[in-house]
């Protein structure tokens, strides 16, 4: 007895790329869940569909006839379970099948985005480089003495007028000072090893020396200062500032800087 499914089923001889692109028109025809296949009604269908081709003297291809074997198997098993398996718990004999058609499903949609690229690119055109032959002709220029002289002097005329005047004096602005920390402790190391103390202001003298080098040497004394190195003193406000070996004794030397200081 054949279904009400299958009487409403229209067959239409379509070119299918393959018996799953056949199934998936089926399926879709029917609007059933491709989880859950009325796997009766889609397998008489699919005969259906090869009867067709048969009246029609098509040549039926070969994955054809063997998806019309799958589903008549998986009809079967339907139909008639074996007995033996009834008390366990049987897998749904529609699953592989489901499986495979959920795979095809996801390769035929990416084949569609292909084709929409492929499609939209056929609407550009390429123009292929040209060849552009250049003709060299050699041109015969005829300079006296005097002509080349003129272009000499036009020359040197051009690249003095190219020169900055003013590029040494920028030279001079752009130049920095290389005064290292470093270099003044060693500096203030070598006159305490000869002296025990020194006045500031007269080994960083600014008739002497440049601000850069004054200023490092009193950063370098205050380093000193912070390592032990040395001890600092001023007795006043503006006063002379004193610069004393580590360890000296200060009292000793009570009465030089009072001299010194006036």
């Amino acid at each position: 007895m054949e279904s009400a499914l299958t009487k409403a089923c229209t067959i239409k001889i379509d070119n299918f790329e393959g018996p799953f692109d056949l199934l998936f028109h089926l399926i879709e025809k029917n609007k059933v869940n491709i989880y859950d296949i009325p796997i009766n009604e889609i397998t008489d269908q699919y005969m259906d569909y090869l009867y067709s081709m048969q009246e029609m003297d098509l040549e039926i291809a070969s994955e054809f006839l063997v998806m019309a074997a799958t589903l008549l198997h998986i009809k079967s098993k339907m139909l008639l379970p074996d007995p033996k398996e009834k008390q366990e718990e049987e897998a749904d004999p529609r699953e592989e099948l489901v499986t495979r058609l959920v795979e095809y499903r996801k390769y035929k949609d990416f084949s569609e985005v292909l084709k929409e690229k492929e499609a939209e690119w056929r609407k550009l055109y390429y123009k292929l480089p040209e060849v552009v032959e250049i003709k060299r002709e050699d041109e015969i220029l005829e300079l006296s003495p005097d002509k080349l002289k003129t272009i000499y002097e036009e020359l040197l005329t051009k690249n003095i007028e190219k020169i900055n005047r003013r590029a040494v004096e920028m030279d001079k602005i752009i130049q920095h000072e290389k005064v290292t920390l470093r270099s003044k402790v060693k500096e203030i190391t070598k006159i305490l090893l000869k002296k025990t103390f020194f006045i500031f202001s007269e080994i960083f003298s600014l008739k002497k020396r440049s601000k850069v080098e004054v200023v490092t040497g009193f950063l370098a004394i205050l380093e000193m200062a912070k390592m032990k190195k040395v001890t600092i003193e001023q007795r006043s406000f503006n006063s002379e500032i004193f610069v004393y070996r580590a360890g000296k004794d200060h009292k000793v030397l009570e009465d030089e800087k009072i001299a010194i200081d006036g």
